[in-house]
């Protein structure tokens, strides 16, 4: 697996220009406006155009340097504002995002004009053709946890692709226990991790629950007292399981990025969660 190694931005967002060397662990403060969230946003941008890369074959598309081939990105399925992705709001001008990989090839991110995004790479003069030869060049899958709030009091039975893309954008709280009801193979994982991590909860699988209009999913806290739903444990709980959720269908990515990881976490769980963390990486928080 491939890491990446350094990001270039150029007129994409709060950047006009600027670099970053990332390494194994990294941890991005500043005050308001310094430009975390516009990091965040353009490695959310390539981890969508990846999974398109490792789907479907490039076609061609207008890149940096004119016609090439590449992959056209949808922003629209992205938490990010279209609108807001050209250096002082500039559009007459094009931006870019450039993803070094420890193999020296390369990712770039092209937006060409507004609400428009195509990804284009260089592997070393190597011609990439289909999906097969991209994943052997840019194998570097990347994983995040968006910013995570209490689960829905009422979660309905989705279909299992609602559940998969809700692992990738800020509708992963309204989805939780569909994420673990439709893909159930690392919940004994999960469930070990969290009883080491908060000791004396538990937690047991999704249930449905058939007597309402539309089917609900319900997953249990056993305790010393009576069993409760999980929208009735604390906030903190809540999210705590969210969290260990992302960390452990993320254990194989390349690079992990969390935004926000202090929301609703008590500074024990904030030390445990840097603990775990160090077993991955690169990391960005």
């Amino acid at each position: 697996m491939h890491q990446i190694t350094r990001v270039s931005f150029s007129r994409f967002k709060a950047f006009e220009s600027f670099k970053i060397d990332l390494r194994h662990f990294n941890v991005l403060v500043g005050p308001n406006n310094a430009g975390k969230s516009t990091i965040l946003a353009a490695f959310r941008i390539l981890a969508s155009a990846m999974r398109r890369a490792a789907s479907k074959n490039p076609s061609s598309v207008r890149g940096p340097h004119g016609q090439t081939t590449g992959w056209d990105v949808d922003l629209k399925s992205i938490s990010v504002a279209e609108e807001n992705l050209f250096y002082n709001y500039d559009e007459t001008i094009p931006a870019s995002v450039e993803f070094l990989l420890s193999n020296r090839n390369t990712l770039t991110l092209y937006f060409s004009r507004a609400q428009s995004c195509v990804l284009v790479v260089d592997a070393q003069g190597r011609e990439i053709f289909n999906t097969k030869s991209f994943k052997q060049h840019f194998d570097c899958p990347i994983g995040f946890v968006p910013i995570l709030g209490p689960v829905e009091h009422h979660e309905p039975l989705y279909q299992a692709e609602a559940a998969r893309l809700a692992l990738f954008n800020y509708r992963a709280a309204r989805n939780f226990r569909n994420i673990w009801f439709h893909y159930p193979t690392d919940f004994k994982e999960f469930r070990t991790a969290l009883q080491q991590t908060w000791p004396g909860m538990d937690i047991l699988p999704p249930e449905i629950d058939r007597s309402h209009e539309k089917p609900l999913l319900f997953m249990f806290c056993p305790e010393q007292r009576i069993p409760r739903e999980l929208f009735w444990a604390g906030f903190g709980f809540q999210v705590w399981c969210q969290m260990l959720t992302h960390l452990i269908q993320s254990k194989n990515v390349s690079v992990f990025l969390i935004d926000e990881p202090d929301i609703y976490l008590h500074s024990d769980l904030q030390r445990q969660l840097l603990g775990l963390l160090r077993n991955l990486g690169p990391i960005f928080s």
